[in-house]
């Protein structure tokens, strides 16, 4: 499984929950609203689950699901 990574910059509240429970893949920019991490391709980036963990991918999942703004945008990729 992949996942592509966004965040709504105009809808992000800047709550910091993505980026204080999944730093491996979003960052503060700055000033407080987040950002996917340019190491990982930026926004749109797509995480391979089998190379970053399984783990790693629920929390993206979870944290997509409890963004109060819904400003975190995650697509599932089966492949």
């Amino acid at each position: 499984m992949k996942l592509k990574v966004m965040v709504d910059e105009d809808l992000c509240t800047a709550c910091a929950l993505c980026y204080d429970d999944v730093p491996e893949v979003y960052v503060d920019k700055g000033d407080g609203i987040a950002e996917v991490k340019e190491d990982l391709g930026g926004d749109g980036a797509i995480l391979d689950c089998e190379e970053l963990g399984q783990d790693l991918c629920e929390r993206v999942l979870e944290v997509t699901e409890e963004c109060p703004s819904g400003s975190l945008i995650t697509e599932v990729i089966e492949e």
